[in-house]
């Protein structure tokens, strides 16, 4: 029986080639779009799951409140782990991991920039599963001052020779053996180290709990849960931490969270992991599923359309004995058969469109996708097409009475022509949705781009200056580039607006009452060229002096936010005290300025509160240049700097585009959501085609008829346009509301955002109406233009 549903299936689709081919390319356009949808969402979800023990690990988040003002951050103080392990027994095992951001390495004497260099403990191989090429996982970072590097650092570094046993200088200084080579990183993990340090002797301040500097992961027994963790920690807080918090009003919290949510579920500053969002993984998901239910619709509303076409085959299959099941059975027989179809297209072109995915999206999906849960899926996918698309067609079908229809009584129903309606309407409501969604998100990523920051970033270059004996040579290096004619300014500081490299720290300060109270504040350190040079206006006071002495050791600056957060009325003289060790003892300081306030990293974070310290000794030069002849001046800039630091490379990048990158990954995101948002048009565009081809055949009579009494083919054109075009109108009433709503939710995230302007959504409704007439125009043209006499006559 399968098999003579199978035989009829495959034949009705040949005898139909224009519904089928249209039924095809809207399944195959949604299964393919929903697979690719399906391995993004996969991938994200797998992060960290190569490491056999993920379950059991956990990081240390820190939750603190100084005063008002809280902050959450997925650090804690250093001693936490060796604490719980050795004193309280509670945990296994544990490894701290600090990223160390960009260094310089040395190699003979070539120098690297390099980014992904972390410092860790020899704990680091027992806890993660990070494969080790060479060397030994128990003693490659157990005594000081060594090195693991990846396979691609040491091809790099060593390209001629083996990397184990060699020496580097890491900011050009301090001298690392190589003992060990891992593997790269693999892509889908939170922690993607080129390079590991072994902590080996204590930095400074390592050994104090009021300095919160390691990320710390925890590794908890097989029957050990983090609610049970938690309570020991709170005694450990109070036994060592509280004393501490408690002379400055402040306390904190200590909170677990599983490794596997530390890509998609974290929202911390100061996270140097590779965060993901869980939010966008629902998005997705949703988008994944319309477009599937989209591609039924559409075979849906086709189905039923030519149901007057199909009535005398139902007859005469009645007629002939068949049973309503079996007539069921037959149509969604035939719809499974063009998911099978679609789904053999769609598995050749997800293949073919993985790696162009992937450079869309960044990521590492694999072409050999196919797998046992791949495959269950896929089945599913197939029963849920041929199921939802076939349902209502073969149910509908099936109650055709026979001796009406032989009779030549027409089947059709109200019920299912507003089903029809019903059907459009929800299609374009959800590809409305996306679209004007799309926009939206469009918008935003503009508005971000474009806005005032309160700082000129225009023809301005960052340069690191690594190590100590460098930044020494950093007035020579100043004097020097600013005999160049091509360049207007030269400054430094610890704390460049897009880098991030501003730090946060308890701080003594005056209120509005003349009280000395604690608070935790933003503050960066800079020279008395930092601002001129970033064209940032001084509001109030003065800039640091270099003939004032003192102004290093006494004197701070502050933006407005500060004045308002503190009630200044006058915020000239007010003091700070900062505290310089773990006994409390403070370095005060006076305000002598008030800059505007400036955005220091992205926008999606309010300006805060900064204080701002003088030193001479940054780690980031800043460089403003003229904008005439920017290539040559640029060929200088790297001569001058070649001929003071004479023992680096010179690297430089342009603090616009610093800014620019911390919007990438959402950039991206919005990509994949266009592009997807387009094939939802599409597929509800090619339905539309279909309904409008059928609309047409019908209408044959009546259209030559009013062409015989005198209709033009404008009218006749808008007849068979208005019916759709009201539909779409319909949807919009349906959709922008929902996205309206939605996207207001999702611009709340942001801490400067637009408003969700009506010309989004006017754009929207034009595109779609635009491209939906384009659709209809085809079918509406050619039974416009047709010969009336040729249709009056057929039967």
């Amino acid at each position: 029986m399968l098999r003579n549903y199978i035989t009829i299936a495959i034949r009705n689709i040949q005898n139909s080639p224009v519904y089928s081919t249209i039924n095809v390319i809207g399944l195959t356009i949604g299964i393919v779009s929903s697979l690719l949808l399906y391995l993004y969402v996969d991938f994200e979800k797998s992060y960290d799951s190569f490491h056999s023990n993920m379950e059991n690990i956990y990081r240390v988040t820190t939750k603190a409140n100084v005063q008002d003002t809280e902050f959450h951050v997925p650090l804690a103080p250093s001693l936490v782990g060796s604490t719980l392990k050795n004193e309280y027994g509670i945990i296994e095992n544990f490894v701290r991991v600090t990223s160390r951001g960009e260094m310089l390495i040395a190699v003979d004497e070539n120098y690297f920039y390099e980014n992904d260099i972390m410092q860790t403990d020899s704990s680091f191989f027992e806890v993660f599963d990070f494969e080790l090429l060479e060397g030994n996982k128990a003693s490659c970072l157990s005594e000081p001052n060594t090195m693991v590097i990846s396979k691609t650092l040491a091809e790099k570094w060593f390209p001629n020779v083996s990397a184990i046993g060699q020496s580097v200088k890491t900011d050009g200084e301090d001298t690392k053996i190589i003992t060990a080579i891992m593997a790269d990183p693999k892509i889908n993990s939170s922690i993607r180290a080129h390079g590991l340090m072994s902590y080996g002797t204590n930095t400074p301040g390592q050994d104090s709990w009021g300095n919160m500097n390691d990320q710390i992961y925890l590794v908890l027994s097989e029957d050990s849960e983090a609610s049970e963790i938690l309570p020991i920690m709170g005694q450990m807080y109070d036994k060592y931490m509280a004393p501490i918090y408690d002379q400055f009003g402040a306390s904190a919290e200590f909170f677990l969270q599983p490794l596997a949510e530390v890509h998609l579920y974290s929202n911390f500053d100061m996270d140097f992991g590779a965060e993901g969002d869980i939010s966008y993984l629902y998005i997705f998901s949703a988008i994944g599923f319309f477009m599937l239910l989209i591609a039924c619709i559409n075979y849906m509303n086709l189905a039923t359309a030519r149901s007057v076409s199909r009535s005398k085959e139902v007859g005469i299959r009645k007629a002939m004995g068949s049973y309503k099941t079996q007539l069921m059975s037959q149509f969604v027989t035939e719809s499974i058969v063009i998911a099978f179809i679609s789904l053999g297209i769609s598995l050749i072109l997800t293949f073919f469109l993985i790696p162009h995915f992937n450079e869309l999206t960044n990521l590492s999906i694999d072409q050999n996708f196919i797998n046992l849960k791949m495959l269950m899926i896929l089945f599913a996918v197939v029963l849920f097409v041929g199921l939802v698309g076939g349902s209502y067609p073969a149910f509908y079908l099936s109650r055709f009475k026979a001796a009406e229809v032989l009779k030549g009584k027409s089947q059709k129903s109200k019920g299912n022509e507003s089903l029809r309606k019903v059907l459009v309407v929800a299609q374009f409501a959800i590809s409305l949705g996306m679209v004007v969604s799309t926009w939206i998100v469009f918008d935003q990523l503009e508005f971000l781009r474009t806005k005032e920051l309160g700082f000129n970033r225009e023809q301005v270059i960052t340069v690191a200056l690594e190590g100590e004996k460098v930044r020494e040579k950093l007035d020579v290096l100043s004097q020097k580039l600013l005999q160049n004619p091509n360049v207007e300014s030269v400054g430094s500081g610890f704390g460049v607006p897009g880098t991030n490299t501003m730090s946060m720290s308890g701080i003594r300060v005056e209120s509005a009452d003349g009280l000395m109270i604690e608070k935790i504040f933003q503050n960066i350190t800079v020279d008395n060229q930092y601002f001129s040079t970033l064209e940032i206006p001084i509001v109030e006071g003065r800039n640091f002096l270099p003939e004032i002495g003192n102004d290093t050791a006494s004197s701070v600056m502050v933006n407005e936010e500060m004045v308002r957060e503190m009630g200044w009325v006058n915020p000239i003289g007010k003091k700070f005290a900062r505290f310089i060790n773990d006994d409390l003892e403070t370095q005060e300081f006076t305000v002598v300025g008030v800059v505007r306030d400036y955005h220091l990293i992205s926008l999606q974070e309010p300006i805060a509160p900064l204080v701002v310290y003088n030193d001479i000794n940054n780690g980031q030069m800043i460089v403003r240049l003229k904008a005439d002849k920017l290539s040559s001046t640029m060929m200088e800039v790297e001569e001058i700097f070649k001929s003071v630091v004479t023992n680096r490379p010179f690297e430089y990048a342009f603090l616009d585009q610093g800014f620019q990158q911390q919007y990438v990954a959402d950039e991206k995101r919005g990509e994949v959501f266009a592009i997807f948002s387009m094939l939802t048009i599409a597929i509800a565009c090619l339905g539309l085609f279909g309904l409008a081809s059928y609309t047409a055949e019908t209408k044959r009579k009546e259209i030559g008829i009013r062409k015989v009494v005198g209709a033009s083919v404008i009218t006749i054109i808008i007849m068979m346009s208005k019916d759709f075009l009201k539909l779409i109108i319909l949807s919009m009433i349906v959709a922008f509301p929902i996205a309206y709503y939605f996207m207001d939710q999702w611009l709340e995230d942001f801490a400067y955002a637009m408003e969700p302007s009506w010309t989004s959504f006017a754009l929207s409704a034009v595109f779609t109406l635009v491209i939906a007439f384009a659709t209809v125009l085809y079918h509406s043209l050619k039974s416009a233009v047709a010969n009336p006499s040729s249709a009056i006559r057929d039967n």
